[in-house]
């Protein structure tokens, strides 16, 4: 059985997004999540003034997210890092 190709040079341990991609990751994130707000809009009925309200508050998460998203991406720093640091 022959083996699959891989690559011998060294992976990545921490991939890191750029500003542009996470930009794009984030579009296309809000995106979903708006036609998901809006599909289950419509299939529960919302009246319409609460619909001007849902999406009024789902405008403000995802200005939100992308506010903190890049703080929260980052990777943790250990215990020992933090205390050399004082």
């Amino acid at each position: 059985m022959a083996k699959p190709h891989t690559t011998k040079g060294r992976k990545a341990r921490n991939p890191v997004l750029h500003r542009v991609e996470l930009g794009n990751l984030m579009e296309i994130l809000s995106a979903c999540d708006r036609g998901v707000v809006e599909f289950s809009m419509g299939l529960y009925n919302v009246p319409r003034r609460d619909r001007v309200i849902m999406r009024k508050q789902n405008r403000r998460l995802h200005r939100a997210l992308k506010k903190c998203l890049p703080r929260l991406l980052r990777t943790p720093q250990s215990l020992l890092e933090l205390s050399e640091l004082r």
